[in-house]
């Protein structure tokens, strides 16, 4: 296919003998090789296509050794290898890649000391360096990066000294700090950020005292911050932030009193209210958010009164009313939500009856209806959903005349379908 320019080839386990083939297709500019391993053979072998300007190597075990050869692509500006095992030593080799503007190394575990490589590459302007034991010492190393206009350093090792260090970095106008340990002391000092937009600070106990310095940030137009048991009275101060159009407040036992008081963020456009316990109260206050466009409603206690609420909501393409107990009943009421493109109703009992209304739903593109006790003449009514592109429909009661029902779906780019009663796949 010498026409293509892309190639996404990702998940494929092709090995280093299919690194091989995918080498010798000099037109590529953009390559995505993920999770193939391909090892630091298959790198040295990527390594040679110096055509390419964007690679995504992510999960492929090449180690310090792969790390070397691929820090000889000089023409590269977007790298991302993830997950590679690839220590301080690697990261010495990386960091000579003088040209890169974008780079990706999570889950490499390299430590404050492979951090001191990475800071020298003054010309970057995106890192994405979660899940590395980076502690507060680290962080100081990046926060001398003064031209790193978007930041990604979740689940790491930060404190409070840490969010200090992160602070002084005035050009950041994106950040994503989640699942460190900055409280709300830490929560103090990102909120002097007054540059960022968009603010990831979710999974960092910062409570209520936290909510109301982030509260104040009054630049933020996104901010996601679940799991921070602010509760009702800290959803109250954020509710007041007017100028945002994306929230994140999953897990935050903010119930029925806390919708109310996001119901009346009028600028909303895209919601995620999973894990709250919010019930068909909660479900009717936030019905009355006639803006919103994407919604987030994960379980949260809602019946078929609730449901009944949310499916007068006309305006949503998204939505995720997943885990909820809704049964069929409830299933009738979102298939007649013809404006979704996007449908998340995993794990709600709706059984093959259910899948025969949501089937109807012609103008779907995304749907996940895993764990829903889907059998085979399920499995026959989603095959007829031609306009379907992704499709999960794991953790049902699927054998193999549903599998092979659902393999005939051509149009599908993505499919998860794991852990069904099949005895054999072809």
């Amino acid at each position: 296919m010498k026409q293509l320019k892309s190639l996404d080839i990702g998940e494929n386990q092709i090995g280093a003998v299919g690194a091989k083939f995918i080498s010798e297709m000099k037109q590529l500019t953009s390559l995505d090789i993920i999770y193939n391993r391909i090892g630091a053979v298959g790198a040295k072998l990527i390594s040679k296509m110096k055509q390419l300007t964007s690679l995504d190597i992510g999960g492929n075990q090449i180690g310090d050794e792969g790390a070397k050869f691929i820090s000889e692509m000089k023409q590269l500006t977007s790298l991302s290898i993830y997950n590679n095992l690839i220590g301080a030593v690697g990261f010495e080799f990386i960091s000579e890649m003088k040209q890169l503007t974008s780079l990706d190394i999570c889950y490499n575990e390299i430590g404050d000391e492979g951090v001191k490589s990475i800071c020298e590459m003054k010309q970057l302007t995106s890192l994405s360096i979660y899940n590395n034991r980076i502690g507060d010492e680290g962080v100081k190393f990046i926060s001398e990066m003064k031209q790193l206009t978007s930041l990604d350093i979740n689940n790491n090792r930060i404190g409070v000294q840490g969010a200090k260090s992160i602070c002084e970095m005035k050009q950041l106008t994106s950040l994503s700090i989640y699942n460190n340990q900055t409280g709300a002391v830490g929560a103090k000092f990102i909120s002097e950020m007054k540059q960022l937009t968009s603010l990831d600070i979710s999974v960092n106990e910062i409570g209520v005292e936290g909510a109301k310095f982030i509260s104040e940030m009054k630049q933020l137009t996104s901010l996601n911050i679940c799991y921070n048991r602010i509760g009702a009275e800290g959803v109250k101060l954020i509710s007041e932030m007017k100028q945002l159009t994306s929230l994140d407040i999953g897990g935050n036992e903010i119930g029925d009193e806390g919708a109310k008081f996001i119901s009346e963020m009028k600028q909303l456009t895209s919601l995620n209210i999973c894990e709250n316990q919010i019930g068909d109260e909660g479900a009717k206050s936030i019905s009355e958010m006639k803006q919103l466009t994407s919604l987030g409603a994960y379980n949260n206690e809602i019946g078929v009164e609730g449901t009944k609420l949310i499916s007068e909501m006309k305006q949503l393409t998204s939505l995720n009313i997943s885990k909820n107990q809704i049964g069929d009943e409830g299933a009738k009421l979102i298939s007649e939500m013809k404006q979704l493109a996007s449908l998340d109703i995993y794990y709600n009992e709706i059984g093959d009856e259910g899948v025969k209304l949501i089937s109807e739903m012609k103008q779907l593109k995304s749907l996940n209806i895993s764990k829903n006790q889907i059998g085979d003449e399920g499995a026959k009514l989603i095959s007829e959903m031609k306009q379907l592109t992704s499709l999960d429909i794991h953790f049902n009661e699927i054998g193999d005349e549903g599998v092979k029902l659902i393999s005939e779906m051509k149009q599908l780019t993505s499919l998860s379908i794991y852990n069904q009663k099949m005895k054999s796949i072809n």
